[in-house]
């Protein structure tokens, strides 16, 4: 069977998104599928990615448009037609992984494959993410996206939601294309997550003087919709109340990763006169995710906007509990008092999130017991089993007959 995966931007950029493909395609190689990646050229690509991340599948690079602010590429729609002429895969499943221009590279990709059926990934709370769309009024980008995504669910075969609370919410608006809904989670690499250094984790925490700290962090993009500054407003509150009931405790904040919002957010740490105890690392290689997480006790987070993080998923696996707001995808991923805990978001959020904490520093037995806890969930979101359960959708899809080879 050969998959062909379309999506706007692939490595060097860093995200969930891209990750997830990437675990997804190895997954399927390992299965015996050939794959296909096609996507925009990123201007820093080079080959040397290919090992890297030990890319075992096959990647189609088109012409592209990017944007250096943050750093993401589309396909260039002007020349998108001549190059669909010549993606020579003929695929027996199209899988889209964005709704826009993705989607007008699946159409015509499918012109040329007519056979071949078409799987749409939900990846995106896309609502929540109106702030890039600013010079449309919000009535009208709501309205937009909600005739788009109608257009592309009666266009697809199959939407793959990698979280089933954002699977309910969307059969609540459209019901009538529900039963072509499935849920499957996003993957995380487990190996990889296992594969840190102590020494390195050791000169981390001599580097960013957190020796002796309760370290809470945040791992991801810093990017406007990651919420970061309410997340600031917060610590500056946990830190008064933990000074006051803990006066020789010491606790930090660690930001770890880049993003647009990079700068603004070490202003803004001035501002509140807390960057004595926050650090942010800026963009961190691939490789050295399983050292960072490491260094962290508990991570936090304050978006909203999630589906199924790879983050939070790269978090358990890396025996970190979570604490976040009780939102579409982190409650069917966080198990209230086993692996985390889901805070409401409302007028106690605040006051909630520091009791929730402080428990955890108090208490090292409970905080060990959630580490466990959350390495343990974590098993059930191994890149081979999620990439078997995309295997078994396409096959129902094809009904071509399986002859799967695992390598």
């Amino acid at each position: 069977m050969k998959v062909a995966l379309l999506t706007n931007v692939f490595f060097p950029v860093v995200n969930g998104v891209v990750h997830s493909i990437h675990l997804l395609s190895k997954g399927l190689v390992r299965h015996g599928l050939k794959v296909s990646v096609v996507s925009s050229k990123h201007p820093k690509f080079n080959f040397e990615l290919l090992s890297k991340y030990q890319i075992n599948y096959n990647l189609i690079k088109l012409n592209s448009i990017y944007f250096p602010k943050v750093d993401y590429c589309i396909p260039n729609p002007l020349t998108l037609k001549q190059e669909v002429k010549k993606i020579d895969v003929e695929p027996n499943i199209i899988q889209i992984n964005h709704p826009f221009i993705i989607f007008k590279m699946a159409k015509m990709l499918k012109k040329y494959n007519e056979n071949s059926k078409v799987v749409f990934i939900y990846h995106t709370q896309y609502e929540q993410y109106y702030h890039y769309f600013k010079l449309m009024p919000k009535f009208l980008y709501e309205r937009f996206l909600y005739n788009h995504l109608k257009e592309v669910f009666s266009f697809v075969d199959t939407v793959i939601f990698p979280s089933l609370s954002i699977k309910k919410s969307v059969e609540e608006k459209f019901d009538k294309f529900s039963r072509k809904f499935i849920f499957i989670s996003n993957p995380v690499d487990l190996d990889h997550m296992e594969n840190y250094s102590e020494k390195k984790v050791i000169e981390l925490r001599k580097k960013y003087n957190l020796e002796g700290c309760f370290v809470l962090g945040f791992v991801g993009r810093l990017e406007k919709e990651k919420n970061l500054c309410k997340l600031l407003e917060f610590f500056r509150e946990f830190l008064d109340f933990f000074r006051l009931s803990n006066p020789d405790g010491k606790v930090k904040l660690i930001l770890v990763g880049g993003g647009s919002e990079y700068n603004n957010l070490v202003k803004y740490a001035g501002l509140l006169n807390i960057m004595d105890y926050v650090v942010f690392t800026d963009k961190v290689p691939y490789d050295e995710i399983p050292n960072y997480f490491r260094l962290i006790d508990v991570f936090v987070s304050f978006s909203l906007t999630e589906v199924k993080p790879l983050s939070y998923l790269e978090s358990l696996s890396a025996k970190v509990p979570i604490i976040s707001f009780k939102t579409f995808g982190a409650d069917d991923l966080i198990i209230d008092g086993y692996n985390g805990y889901l805070i409401e978001y409302n007028d106690n959020y605040k006051k909630n999130f520091i009791h929730t904490i402080y428990e955890l520093y108090k208490s090292k037995e409970l905080l060990s017991t959630l580490k466990e806890n959350a390495y343990n969930s974590s098993k059930n979101y191994h890149y081979l089993n999620i990439s078997k359960k995309y295997m078994d959708v396409y096959y129902d899809l094809t009904r071509e007959s399986r002859n799967p080879v695992f390598k």
